[in-house]
Parts: structure tokens; C-alpha cells; sequence
């Protein structure tokens, strides 16, 4: 795999060979996610690549990136904004998973886990014996994330309902949700 001169040929002020973040990736990802979606594929992964150079040879590899990387810490929405966002969504662009929570995390536990990973709550409420969390998502090209988990005292069953204006952005979204919860 050869990559462009400029990001593998990069020094820090010391003149140090660095690890370089190759620009057209990014581009060349958000293509194939978007044609991988297309084609009905759901579990879309998210690649960097790198190039590692020193005196010896260059190195080229590429890593996955896990979603939370690209989520704002600025995502946190008013109740007002989230509710009118979340109504104007298409039904279409609703998606429902069913989660474990198998650490048997209480309402605040989860809340707390999720906000460590930028994935902000912005209201509760209680309805019989199901806790109603809403959470916001902002990605850092600022599409929003709508979800609502709902959380059962009595069993470790969650559900999950994640909504966007664009459905690549909840792409493996309920995989995040998950290994948070474990």
C-alpha cells in the first residue's frame, strides 16, 4: 500500500519521523460507509490509516476507530430541541434493539457510563416499573443521535430506540450502547 508523500514523510520540531493521520481516508471512509450502507450492509467499521516512518522503512497499517472517537462533547441538547427533533424523524428512520444489561447498572449508573462517553442525557422519567432515559449524540460532523433506552428494575432487558435525519449515523450505534453497558 504506498500512501501520499505528504503524510508519510512528516517530522516533529526535534525531527522525529511522527505518526501521520493520512487526510484522504477520512473521505475515502465516509464513501465506502456510505456505498456499504447502500448495499444493506449494517455493521459498517470505521478504519484510520497510519503510516509510521523511521530511518530503517515505512510502516503502513490500518486501525479501526470506535464510534465514541467521533462523538462532541458538545452534543448535550435542550429537552425542547431534542423533542422537536425527535418528532420531526420519519418513522423510517427508527431503529429498536434489545440490550443486556448485565451488570444489572441501576437509571443513574448508565446514565453516568453513557455521559463519560459523550453521550449526554437529557431527561428521565419513571412510567410504572420502567426508568425512561433520552440521550443525545453529536458527531464531530454534527449530525444528531436521538435514543431512548428503556430500563426495567425487574429484569436485565433493555430496549433501545435510536433515531437520526440520517441513518448512517446510527449505524452500529447499538454496539456502543452495548459494550458500554458491559
Amino acid at each position: 500500500m504506498k500512501m501520499q508523500n505528504d503524510a508519510a514523510h512528516q517530522k516533529d520540531r526535534y525531527g522525529h519521523y511522527v505518526i501521520c493521520y493520512h487526510k484522504k481516508s477520512d473521505e475515502m471512509a465516509r464513501r465506502t460507509n456510505i456505498k456499504c450502507h447502500r448495499l444493506g450492509y449494517k455493521n459498517v467499521k470505521f478504519f484510520l490509516q497510519v503510516a509510521i516512518k523511521n530511518n530503517i522503512n515505512a510502516f503502513y497499517f490500518a486501525t479501526q476507530v470506535p464510534l465514541i472517537v467521533y462523538f462532541r462533547e458538545d452534543g448535550q441538547m435542550e429537552k425542547r430541541e431534542f423533542l422537536e427533533e425527535w418528532k420531526s424523524i420519519p418513522e423510517q428512520n427508527e431503529q429498536q434493539f434489545s440490550l443486556q444489561n448485565t451488570q444489572n447498572m441501576n437509571a443513574d449508573a448508565i446514565c453516568t457510563k453513557l455521559q463519560q462517553n459523550n453521550i449526554h442525557t437529557v431527561a428521565r422519567r419513571q412510567v410504572d416499573n420502567q426508568q425512561l432515559l433520552y440521550h443525545s449524540v453529536k458527531y464531530t460532523n454534527n449530525l444528531n443521535v436521538l435514543s431512548e433506552l428503556k430500563v426495567n428494575s425487574q429484569n436485565t432487558a433493555i430496549t433501545l430506540s435510536l433515531k437520526s435525519k440520517n441513518l448512517m449515523a446510527i449505524a452500529n450505534m447499538n454496539e456502543v450502547f452495548q459494550s458500554l453497558l458491559n
